[in-house]
């Protein structure tokens, strides 16, 4: 359990940096005009993701579930397994591509999708994880993720592009 819940804390930690970045920008320009910035917002996205990805790959081995494809099977898996929701699993397939774009793809980075992670994670009030049974939960306070999302992933992930 100590790798899960380093993974968990390694989420955690780059979750509130991002939370605290976001809230530090004014403005989409604000983003789009440093490479700084950008450089930190995806480093911190990226690591956020493969933390994700490997307590999965931890839950699915130490359950002897079924070997997943690639990433996005990972996730597919533990919704198959019943270990995450269908919507939890719709916010975290595009992660997992999001994950390949920047680790593979860096000439084809959307500052408008980076952002759009950015203004999602600052609307989420503190994140914590609970392991229970093999069980990994994402709960905000008492709310379920799965409200926040169906509330907010369109807005959040489909940022519209400033001329």
């Amino acid at each position: 359990m100590k790798t899960i819940e380093k993974k968990i804390k390694a989420a955690q930690e780059r979750i509130h940096r991002l939370q605290k970045l976001a809230q530090s920008l004014s403005s989409f320009q604000d983003y789009a005009t440093s490479p700084d910035i950008k450089d930190i917002a995806e480093r911190n996205i990226q690591v956020a993701i493969e933390s994700c990805l490997d307590i999965g790959k931890i839950i699915i081995a130490n359950n002897q579930y079924n070997e997943p494809k690639d990433n996005k099977g990972i996730f597919l898996v533990l919704a198959d397994e019943k270990i995450i929701s269908n919507k939890i699993l719709a916010f975290l397939i595009p992660m997992a591509g999001t994950r390949n774009i920047l680790v593979h793809g860096y000439d084809k980075i959307d500052d408008t999708l980076i952002y759009g992670i950015l203004n999602a994670v600052s609307l989420w009030p503190k994140q914590y994880f609970i392991l229970k049974k093999h069980r990994l939960m994402l709960l905000y306070f008492g709310k379920n993720l799965e409200k926040i999302i169906s509330k907010k992933e369109k807005k959040c992930f489909k940022p519209k592009k400033l001329a």
